[in-house]
């Protein structure tokens, strides 16, 4: 966590939580990132070997398939959680390439319990892989948005109309530090008398 010192005693205004990949998260990103950088290793290799045979076309027809999977390798890491900051009644959640922010006035912000992270992790799990960013229907959660780099501090901020859950490296201090942001007003909230 990082921030300014709060001179009052309050929360400091400004706190940044980093998220490291580590788990199931972190296993599955190297395991397809490898997948997909043999895949499109070979698909290198069958084109220039079909080009060198004089086959036009299953060489342009390797190279599409390789252009894509490497185009898929880059998208995989375009959502990647990578920090958590808290500043002003707001929740700021920063992937590799996408940035949004969410007030958090009236929020409700808790630790999952160790059957909700099974069920996230069942949820964002396929054929062996556990994704680190989606959108899910549970049953157990309702209808939330996954931005997450180790399930295993996964927190649900429920702000009525959007859910998400969130992995900051130390739940403990994000908790406290969303508390304190969920009863600051948010500057985009407050509406400023007409005169």
């Amino acid at each position: 966590m990082s921030g300014p010192a709060a001179s009052n005693g309050d929360f400091p205004e400004e706190c940044r939580f980093a998220c490291t990949p580590s788990g199931v998260i972190a296993s599955s990103r190297r395991r397809f990132s490898t997948f997909l950088l043999v895949l499109a290793f070979v698909m290198a290799v069958a084109t220039l070997a079909m080009a060198l045979a004089e086959r036009i076309v299953p060489a342009l027809l390797a190279a599409g398939v390789g252009l894509v999977v490497g185009m898929a390798w880059r998208m995989s890491r375009e959502l990647s959680l990578q920090w958590l900051e808290i500043s002003n009644g707001q929740l700021t959640v920063q992937t590799a390439s996408v940035r949004f922010e969410v007030p958090l006035e009236g929020a409700t912000v808790r630790a999952l319990e160790t059957e909700e992270i099974a069920h996230v992790r069942r949820l964002a799990s396929t054929a062996g892989l556990v994704a680190g960013v989606g959108g899910f229907d549970s049953h157990l959660l309702g209808e939330f948005d996954l931005y997450a780099s180790n399930l295993d501090h996964a927190v649900l901020v429920d702000c009525g109309e959007e859910r998400f859950v969130v992995t900051p490296d130390n739940p403990q201090e994000f908790l406290a530090a969303a508390e304190t942001g969920a009863k600051t007003p948010s500057p985009l909230l407050q509406s400023t008398p007409h005169e």
